[in-house]
């Protein structure tokens, strides 16, 4: 068993699958993916985690796809001021 996938569910309803190649890389996985419901709503999930973060360090959500960027790329989609 050199090839595999293990899929995990949160109690959000998302989804991450996890894939492994121990021929390429026996120390851990090659991909990772993150599937979410389409009525999540992650900026409760956010906010909680941002709470006590610098300005900087913390994750945004980006509406147009629904995904997490950091401060940087942030600042350039206008998400913040």
């Amino acid at each position: 068993m050199e090839k595999f996938t293990r899929e995990y569910k949160d109690y959000t309803g998302c989804r991450t699958v996890w894939t492994y190649d121990l021929k390429k890389n026996p120390h851990g996985p090659l991909n990772v993916e993150k599937f979410y419901p389409k009525d999540y709503n992650s900026e409760m999930e956010v906010d909680e985690t941002n709470e006590n973060l610098p300005k900087t360090k913390r994750k945004y959500l980006n509406p147009e796809n629904g995904k997490l960027v950091a401060y940087t790329r942030a600042k350039v989609l206008g998400l913040i001021d």
